[in-house]
């Protein structure tokens, strides 16, 4: 299993993430790109919490790599 920094990194590099889930996602993408597992913190927040709301943001993100990114973060949930 990736780290969550790697996926956070390629979900934000991702050409197709676009719009609004682009835009609500990046604060928390930002945050997990200083963490490794789910059990980190990033400040005062629990990296599970912001993976979880990470996700809720990506919902409307569509296409190949956006099952598969959002597949590695779930796993890390």
């Amino acid at each position: 299993m990736r780290d969550i920094c790697e996926i956070a990194g390629d979900i934000a590099r991702d050409p197709s993430l676009t719009g609004t889930a682009r835009a609500t996602s990046m604060p928390y993408l930002d945050g997990l790109k200083c963490v490794r597992t789910s059990s980190d913190m990033f400040g005062m927040d629990n990296a599970r919490h912001m993976v979880a709301y990470a996700l809720g943001n990506l919902k409307s993100w569509r296409g190949e790599s956006a099952r598969a990114l959002k597949a590695e973060l779930k796993a890390h949930i």
